[in-house]
């Protein structure tokens, strides 16, 4: 019997287009910026959401990691949601590793964070109080059903971030099923915000690998913060080919896996 595995879209395999490309991949040493498949990875991943600069790392945890580690110092506070994924399912690394602490507020049904709720949870200038420096929002949101946040909603957190000087960092995991299911672009959903992660290895079928963006100066630091956690990387063309591969190819398939999702539902529906 044939099986088709509907663990989690983390278990899509790498199409024979990318393995061709990964077999092929012009490399070099990415520590020293010298992998050209690497650099035309993040200009591309760059592009696509509209900020300055990309970084290639090795997973999501990481690129959500090293995004905190580059917007926080230790003592400091990042504000996101009892349900988010960098709370639940990513080994408290901000904490254990950055010093960070999280300031936990409750994700609504549709994965949004009342307005209202952030803005109390901004700290005063009180030495008692650690430091707010970061919102982190996740979309789409996976633990909220994967449910995607406007354009509008994102803007409106950023605004309200940027008015007490903090910044806005975004778990887009699945940034690009968002923009599906929304009708709008990616970048659209990104400009907001200060950073943003977006992977490559799980609808869009790469074998491994998430990009982290935002600006020139952000992304200097975040590098660092890469290298620190032991994501310095070699000759890794061979990984970014198939993210190249998939950002090329994949992202306009994605309806076609919303469709079929939805035809599942449906079906599943009607069984009593």
């Amino acid at each position: 019997m044939d099986w088709i595995d509907l663990r989690s879209d983390t278990v899509t395999l790498p199409t024979p287009k990318m393995r061709a490309a990964m077999a092929e991949a012009e490399v070099g040493d990415d520590v020293y910026g010298e992998d050209p498949t690497i650099n035309k990875l993040e200009e591309m991943s760059a592009s696509i959401t509209g900020k300055e600069a990309g970084l290639f790392v090795a997973s999501g945890t990481m690129g959500n990691l090293a995004a905190i580690l580059s917007h926080c110092g230790r003592g400091d506070e990042a504000i996101l949601g009892h349900l988010s994924h960098t709370f639940l399912y990513e080994a408290g690394g901000a904490s254990a590793l950055g010093g960070v602490s999280p300031h936990l507020i409750t994700n609504q049904p549709d994965g949004t964070l009342k307005l209202d709720e952030i803005e109390s949870a901004v700290r005063p200038d009180d030495p008692h109080f650690p430091i707010s420096r970061l919102v982190v929002l996740e979309n789409t949101h996976n633990r909220c059903g994967g449910v995607a946040l406007t354009v509008e909603y994102t803007k409106a957190v950023a605004e309200l971030a940027h008015r007490y000087g903090l910044k806005l960092h975004l778990d887009g995991a699945r940034i690009f099923n968002a923009a599906a299911v929304l009708g709008v672009d990616a970048v659209d959903l990104a400009a907001p915000t200060d950073s943003i992660t977006f992977c490559l290895s799980k609808g869009l079928g790469a074998p491994v690998g998430s990009v982290l963006c935002g600006t020139s100066e952000f992304i200097a630091i975040a590098r660092r913060m890469r290298k620190q956690l032991g994501g310095g990387m070699r000759q890794a063309g061979v990984l970014a080919a198939a993210g190249i591969i998939a950002l090329e190819t994949m992202i306009t398939r994605l309806p076609e896996d919303h469709e079929r999702a939805y035809s599942l539902a449906q079906g599943l529906a009607q069984i009593r």
